[in-house]
């Protein structure tokens, strides 16, 4: 049984994963409202045959299924685990996916304002990061995270950088800096301008922060694993510009930086 459970879990992560990826191609190709209430689309159970419509609906059915593996594992921790830490964790998911939904209608209902955009990011990262949490602790009976590791301030680190990249797509500042892939020197600054070179200098710091992380000989190997993945990500963020938001390159964006949360949290939690 413990091999279905952690399966189930696995399942958990996975769905997470895919689910926060295709919303981004959502998200790029310009659906979020594509279905322009909820729960329903356009009034029925089935979208319309709309590009728009049917990608914004692929993604309902993503995070219904994705919601069924959640409480799915909330149900197994606290059965198994009562009163652990593994038990609450477990909760806590399930409690952040319920907030979750109740966001991811007001999306749409509201038209999608600022405040809860950044919110169904925040609370979407929340979701695949307890998820991961609970697969690598699964049958233990502590943990711990090292916050003066490298590894988990890249993680932090990038975090922040996706919730910094949600607010640069829903200001529309993803081409503000049109095709200069540097400094943004060709254009007038304005707001816009300067968000969009916020996310960029970031992701550069944190490029420069993981390459300084080499010297930490415990997470080394990690660490260097980290730096190339950053790396792909900062190419495929300019390749996103320099092909006019190109949904493919925006979206492999967005799932090597989600790879390399994953990654650099697994590894900080004991």
């Amino acid at each position: 049984m413990v091999p279905m459970k952690k399966g189930i879990i696995l399942l958990t992560v996975v769905s997470s994963y895919v689910l926060m990826v295709f919303g981004s191609s959502v998200a790029a190709y310009g659906a979020c409202l594509g279905c322009p209430d909820w729960p329903l689309c356009y009034g029925s159970v089935l979208p319309p045959e709309q590009v728009g419509a049917l990608l914004e609906y692929i993604h309902r059915v993503i995070a219904a299924i994705t919601s069924v593996f959640v409480f799915s594992t909330a149900f197994i921790t606290h059965k198994d685990f009562r009163g652990s830490f593994l038990s609450g964790a477990g909760w806590l998911l399930a409690l952040v996916v319920f907030v979750q939904i109740f966001v991811g209608g007001l999306t749409v209902i509201l038209k999608m304002p600022f405040w809860v955009s950044i919110t169904h990011a925040f609370l979407g990262l929340s979701t695949f990061v307890l998820a991961l949490f609970i697969l690598k602790k699964f049958n233990s009976h502590s943990f711990s995270i090292n916050f003066r590791s490298s590894t988990f301030w890249i993680f932090a680190l990038l975090f922040l950088q996706v919730l910094l990249g949600t607010s640069v797509r829903k200001a529309g500042a993803g081409f503000a800096c049109g095709q200069d892939l540097f400094l943004c020197l060709n254009v007038q600054w304005d707001g816009d301008v300067l968000l969009h070179l916020s996310h960029r200098l970031f992701g550069f710091f944190i490029l420069i922060f993981t390459l300084l992380s080499l010297f930490d000989r415990e997470n080394r190997k990690i660490n260097a694993l980290l730096f190339f993945l950053i790396l792909l990500i900062i190419t495929f963020g300019l390749l996103s510009v320099y092909s006019l938001l190109s949904p493919t390159m925006v979206s492999t964006h967005y799932a090597l930086t989600l790879l390399a949360i994953g990654l650099s949290f697994w590894r900080s939690v004991n």
